[in-house]
Parts: structure tokens; C-alpha cells; sequence
């Protein structure tokens, strides 16, 4: 009868395990895929503002302020972009604030070398994506 308990008790706890371990591995590999998603649609909105560099390269920055759009991706997943590394963080973070700047210019002339530290920064913002993944 002892021998059937300790089987009951010892089988119990090893079903325990087994779940918990299970659970968090499903947790572990959603959160991981769901890193990974956020990386890709920020690396794509990343490329589309490419037209930056090429405007400010130009410059063009008069049309550069009235051109630049919301950032969807980086308004859409604000809450999330802190499950990203700090590298990829500080990088998103810094490029999107001068983005936000540069949208409120009217007139950017006086200011070009701010211009070209965005493009600088949303370099620095997809390296730091693409070397995470």
C-alpha cells in the first residue's frame, strides 16, 4: 500500500513537471516568434523610410518635412518595442524621436546637420534589428 502512494505522489509530481516545462517552452517560442515578427515589421518600415537618406542627400529638405509619414509599425507596437534588446531599443527609440522632429520642421535649412543624424540613426536603427535576428 506504501508503494502504491509513494507511485501516486512520485507520478503526480513528474505530471506536474512535464506540464510546467511544456508551458513555458510553448511560452518561451510564442514570445520568441512574436520578437521576430516585430523585428521584421520594423526592418520593413525601416527600408520604406529610405527615402529620407535619398531626400536629405539631395537636399531636398523642405519637401523631406512635408513628405515624411507616421511611423505605423513604431505607433502600432510602442508597448512591445521594450521586449526587443537595449541595442535595438536605444537605436529604435533615438531615429523615431528625430523622425517625430523632423515631421514638425517647417523649415529645416538652418538645420541639415540634424537632417543627416536621422539618416545616421535609422542606418544604425536597421543594423541593430538585423543583427538581433
Amino acid at each position: 500500500m506504501a508503494g502504491a502512494l509513494v507511485g501516486l505522489v512520485l507520478g503526480s509530481i513528474i505530471g506536474a513537471v512535464a506540464t510546467i516545462a511544456g508551458s513555458y517552452f510553448l511560452f518561451w517560442r510564442r514570445r520568441r516568434a512574436a520578437r521576430n515578427h516585430l523585428r521584421r515589421a520594423f526592418e520593413t518600415e525601416l527600408d520604406a523610410l529610405s527615402y529620407v537618406d535619398e531626400m536629405a542627400d539631395r537636399g531636398e529638405y523642405e519637401t523631406l518635412t512635408q513628405t515624411v509619414e507616421r511611423p505605423v509599425v513604431y505607433e502600432s507596437n510602442a508597448d512591445d518595442v521594450g521586449h526587443l534588446s537595449g541595442e535595438e531599443v536605444e537605436a529604435l527609440v533615438a531615429f523615431y524621436t528625430d523622425l517625430y522632429w523632423l515631421q514638425d520642421q517647417q523649415d529645416v535649412e538652418d538645420q541639415k546637420e540634424r537632417v543627416h543624424e536621422i539618416v545616421e540613426k535609422r542606418q544604425r536603427a536597421i543594423a541593430a534589428v538585423r543583427a538581433a535576428e
